[in-house]
């Protein structure tokens, strides 16, 4: 089994901000093999004739010995409550195929659509996506996110959001919440009101 994987967006036929996937598996191979033997991700990912209209994803599991690529039409998921979850020893730096903590961790979400993982004190991460939150004058994003995500990565680049420490007893400071990931993007609409978070 590929120890790790990439979520790729891609919309009709066209791969969506592959630079930033790019550098998060050179980064990991790097970190867990010492090596780079990808060749690019425009190279490697080939769409074929029946995913390439419309909004696809595209799963490339890898590690150092093979990679594997799948893809499905993709829907955007509803989530309109989250559950704060408590877990000091979650590690999810890199983007295991396993998953099990997390899968674990989903269990106790009781009737909400999702959680939203608390790792000392500060806010993370849900199941499947970074977050920013909305003070009433700006975006941010907590600075201890469980995975740095492309999408994060790109919108703290390009100057949208900004970065600061947030702790789960301040929530009652912001107004809203979004999900952000690569598949999802930044759609600022499709918020959480922070009074859906239990």
């Amino acid at each position: 089994m590929c120890r790790f994987f990439e979520t790729i967006k891609i919309v009709d036929g066209i791969i969506q901000n592959p630079l930033y996937h790019q550098k998060r598996i050179d980064d990991t191979l790097n970190h867990f093999y010492n090596a780079k033997v990808f060749n690019s991700i425009d190279e490697l990912i080939t769409v074929p004739h029946e995913f390439s209209n419309g909004l696809v994803k595209c799963r490339l599991s890898y590690d150092i010995s093979e990679n594997k690529l799948a893809f499905e039409k993709y829907e955007t998921r509803k989530v309109n409550s989250l559950k704060l979850i408590f877990c000091d020893n979650i590690d999810y730096k890199f983007k295991y195929s396993d998953r099990t903590l997390i899968n674990e961790l989903l269990l106790q979400k009781e009737d909400c659509d999702d959680i939203l993982i608390v790792k000392n004190g500060k806010l993370t991460d849900t199941s499947f996506s970074n977050i920013i939150l909305f003070d009433r004058k700006k975006w941010i994003t907590p600075d201890s996110p469980l995975l740095n995500g492309t999408c994060r990565q790109r919108m703290l680049k390009e100057g949208r959001i900004g970065e600061a420490q947030v702790f789960a007893r301040n929530l009652k400071d912001f107004q809203k919440l979004i999900l952000i990931n690569a598949m999802r993007g930044e759609d600022l609409e499709n918020h959480i009101s922070i009074n859906s978070i239990k």
